[in-house]
């Protein structure tokens, strides 16, 4: 027998016996089971409507990169929702900026050999990959109203030998990777990827973040079962399967390990079967539930056995998806308190029998407005409300600008905060001068002070010399002057309530 086909040999050998450790212990194996999960995330914030743009700036040391990351985010947000769709003149703009990028690098470095053959090389040549990529994104509407602003980071460092089988995981990873290559398989513990591999997944990885904050997803997420011969490897079976109420039953009733570390591997597979659950459950408070019952889970394990490098990640995954779900539940009170706040102004009284204290709010403004309601529904609660009570005072204005209340929805919200004036201050009179110039001093443009003009059911204007001076000085425009005058030669309906007319 040659000496490479014994060293071959020795190799399958060894592989075989860690392959054959759960027998005697519970861990991962060598021959890793796995199990695909389908991970629903709604997202963190509501677009105000189905139109985007992508922007991308930074990462000068790539020039291609922003480009790349432009399309690939784009193209996953789209798919992911398919009701939206890129445009110019979008609803909700997208800002990325790159804001650090450490692109593919290899590191050669000298370590002892593993082997288990005599007169094997005493030393190795390890190879060690990295890279990084940081993104700062923030979400917008046109108007400037920030939706969500996080920043992502996604970071590659792994380490091959010279065979290409990863070492950052120690001997077992190793072991793991060569036995894998052998039965044929390829994957990350036994193919290394070039740069081009490398760069790609960076910007996957972060655009999935970016997406996750955005749209709801759906992806298909690979996850390591434990192993041990007996309940753990039953309940296994049942879980690839996709039976996982019975896999966890199995798992839960399964005799515990008196050695703690021993039995994290038996907590792990009861969290993820609490997980996988959860993205099967239908209704939003059991996927709570069991996205709670995992993490507590997935906590002990790593309690119990800190070292276990599988169990980090699941725990990160857990809390991004117990994030993503708490900020739904929010979302859903504060849409639900807006719909309260658009019925009760639909069914108040009118003003003028109103108390004053009743009507629209700034505070039931500004609660659509952090419920994602766009701004065209808002402007039309406002117009449809019977009465409002709105504080248009430089501090109250000051609330709803901080607030996220935009600009335009502010001007509607003066605008019927002066003819409320006008009511409560003129039930038995007409529009007057000074109501005219209140309307002008609170910002009101032309096209809304004539639009009142021309809607009031009656005015009484002070038109002599004297009055057009006041109204001149006070900043009322010449076609804001001219509506009045042409106002106040018409006569009031016969249904009008009777006024002087200057």
């Amino acid at each position: 027998m040659s000496r490479a086909t014994k060293t071959l040999v020795m190799v399958c050998v060894g592989a075989c016996a860690l392959a054959a450790l759960p027998a005697c212990a519970q861990n991962f194996g060598a021959a890793k089971e796995k199990v695909l999960l389908q991970r629903k995330l709604p997202a963190l914030v509501r677009l105000p409507g189905s139109s985007i743009k992508v922007a991308v700036t930074g990462g000068e040391s790539d020039g291609a990169l922003p480009y790349d990351f432009q399309a690939l985010l784009e193209t996953e947000l789209l798919k992911d929702d398919p009701d939206l769709r890129e445009d110019n003149n979008p609803n909700a703009i997208i800002n990325c900026r790159i804001t650090e990028y450490s692109g593919p690098a290899e590191t050669t470095t000298t370590a002892p050999g593993v082997s288990l053959t005599k007169g094997a090389p005493a030393t190795q040549q390890l190879h060690r990959w990295t890279g990084l990529l940081t993104v700062a994104f923030q979400a917008k509407t046109p108007d400037g109203r920030t939706l969500i602003t996080d920043n992502v980071t996604s970071k590659y460092d792994e380490q091959f030998d010279s065979s290409g089988i990863s070492t950052s995981h120690g001997v077992k990873g190793s072991l793991s990777g060569t036995w894998g290559k052998l039965k044929g398989q390829k994957n990350d513990e036994n193919t290394p990827p070039n740069s081009s591999e490398i760069r790609s997944r960076l910007i996957l990885d972060t655009v999935q973040q970016i997406a996750e904050h955005i749209v709801n997803t759906n992806e298909t997420i690979e996850v390591f079962l434990a192993k041990q011969d007996g309940a753990l490897d039953e309940g296994d079976k049942d879980a690839v399967a996709g039976l996982w109420e019975r896999a966890l039953e199995t798992f839960e009733t399964a005799q515990a390990n008196p050695k703690p570390e021993e039995d994290a591997y038996r907590l792990y597979d009861i969290g993820v079967a609490f997980e996988a659950l959860a993205y099967q459950a239908e209704d939003e408070k059991a996927t709570t539930k069991y996205l709670d019952q995992a993490a507590i889970n997935y906590g002990k394990a790593i309690d119990a056995k800190p070292a276990e490098k599988y169990f980090v990640q699941p725990q990160k995954r857990i809390d991004t998806a117990i994030a993503h779900y708490k900020q739904l539940e929010l979302q859903n009170e504060a849409a639900k308190r807006a719909k309260e706040a658009e019925l009760a102004a639909a069914n108040a009284p009118p003003s003028g029998a109103s108390p004053s204290g009743k009507g629209l709010t700034n505070a039931q403004v500004i609660t659509m407005v952090k419920s994602g309601i766009d701004d065209g529904t808002i402007i039309q609660a406002i117009h449809g409300a019977d009465a409002v009570n709105f504080d248009v005072t430089p501090d109250g204005e000051h609330t709803l600008t901080s607030s996220g209340v935009s600009a335009r929805v502010i001007t509607v919200m003066k605008s019927q905060a002066a003819k409320r004036a006008a009511a409560d201050k003129a039930v038995h009179k007409g529009l007057t001068n000074a109501q005219i110039i209140t309307m002008v001093k609170a910002g009101l443009d032309d096209d809304a002070v004539v639009q009142a003009i021309h809607g009031a059911d009656a005015t009484d204007f002070d038109l002599s010399p004297d009055g057009q001076k006041q109204l001149t000085t006070s900043g009322v425009s010449t076609r804001v002057l001219g509506a009045m005058k042409a106002r106040a030669l018409r006569r009031p309906a016969a249904s009008a309530r009777p006024v002087a007319e200057k």
